[in-house]
């Protein structure tokens, strides 16, 4: 009997998301060539969710996905992806990473012991809140806002008049269930599977952002890897990359039709009130091209 080599991967969500279904769909492809093993969410061993990165980078685990923003550390030219309002739709922002964006943030991964397999979606995000609804910048002062931890994404909503509370996944998921923060911001998929519905119950369609976790594996498992082993590894990493959009692209129009059963109020916002905000924030724009200027060319 041939020993297959051992394959762990790390998440830091449930069963319900798609990104857990999306890895599974992954481990399930390379069965046949690995012993695979799935740690579909670190935060319920009490682990911070950016602990996916350190992790994979010492091969504790082979393989992870997590949201770009943690990576700001190790790569700050991808805050590109979390600059508001920089997309208008899944297909400019599909656009931008097939280009030699993605081989941009390839590389300097590959500095940091990491190759990129992919770019998972997200999910369009947008605000709720359990105060009242927000319709305008106004109705988001004394607001205390969860974000994540990235400076760029606590100035943003500092900016539009939000208290910004930066707090990982672990802690994110704490602060709902005892109801310590009043607002935040997230794609559907999470308001629906962190229970974030249970407490707030006003949901503002921004589309501020459109976010993307990075899919990845550690270089040195990846070199030592036989050339049939690579190759199962990059075919399944395509075929689970295809799978995971087209879930986050049907999940929304069935998210919303499960919150508003759920009593929730879903507000859009006119062109007008969206101007408000954009304006408020383009100042990052500016920024960070003239931080980061090479990045021009993928926009």
């Amino acid at each position: 009997m041939i020993l297959k080599k051992e394959f762990i991967f790390g998440g830091y969500q449930g069963p319900q998301s798609i990104h857990t279904q999306s890895a599974s769909e992954f481990l399930k492809n390379i069965n046949e060539e690995f012993s695979t093993t799935f740690i579909a969410d670190v935060t319920s061993n009490n682990d911070l969710a950016s602990s996916l990165i350190e992790k994979t980078i010492n091969e504790e685990i082979h393989s992870s996905y997590l949201l770009s923003s943690y990576y700001e550390k190790i790569i700050p030219e991808i805050k590109l992806l979390d600059l508001p309002y920089l997309f208008k739709n899944r297909n400019e922002a599909y656009k931008l990473l097939e280009s030699n964006f993605f081989k941009y943030i390839n590389d300097v991964l590959k500095k940091n012991n990491l190759i990129l397999l992919g770019f998972w979606d997200n999910g369009v995000r947008h605000l709720s809140s359990k105060i009242k609804e927000i319709i305008v910048p106004d109705d988001c002062e004394n607001q205390v806002l969860r974000t994540t931890p990235s400076p760029l994404h606590i100035n943003i909503f500092k900016s539009i008049g939000f208290i910004p509370k930066p707090l990982d996944v672990r802690d994110f998921k704490i602060a709902i269930k005892e109801d310590t923060i009043d607002a935040q911001e997230n794609p559907l998929t999470n308001y629906w599977n962190f229970g974030i519905y249970k407490k707030q119950k006003f949901v503002t369609m921004s589309s501020h952002m459109i976010g993307f976790c990075l899919f990845v594996i550690n270089s040195d498992y990846f070199e030592k890897s036989t050339k049939e082993e690579k190759k199962c590894i990059i075919n399944s990493s395509k075929k689970s990359n295809i799978f995971q959009r087209t879930l986050a692209i049907n999940e929304d129009d069935i998210l919303i039709e499960k919150i508003k059963a759920e009593g929730v109020k879903i507000s859009n916002l006119s062109k007008n009130n969206l101007n408000q905000f954009k304006k408020l924030t383009q100042v990052f724009h500016e920024q960070y091209f003239q931080e980061f200027p090479q990045m021009k060319e993928f926009i």
